[in-house]
């Protein structure tokens, strides 16, 4: 049976997920595997807290990582490693 993913772990999928490259929010639903209404909370976090930006091309709306949601997302990773390295499953 499949665990349930926290939210931290659906937020850092997101950001890995804007890190290669800009993505409009059907490609980040379609590829995180959640649902419009949980992606639009979550967006808003990400936003207020400047981790994402919206950048309008015409008539798309893409997000972008910032500075500050690479430094979250390294820091996540090593995060990561280390509870791997010790047999804990973050």
């Amino acid at each position: 049976m499949r665990k349930n993913r926290s939210e931290s772990r659906i937020i850092f999928e997101i950001l890995a997920i804007i890190e290669k490259e800009e993505c409009t929010s059907s490609t980040i639903i379609r590829r995180a595997n959640i649902p419009y209404s949980k992606f639009k909370e979550i967006e808003e976090n990400l936003l207020e807290r400047e981790l994402i930006i919206k950048v309008s091309n015409g008539d798309k709306v893409f997000y972008s990582i910032t500075d500050h949601g690479r430094d979250l997302l390294r820091g996540w990773r090593k995060f990561k490693e280390l509870m791997e390295m010790y047999g804990f499953e973050p």
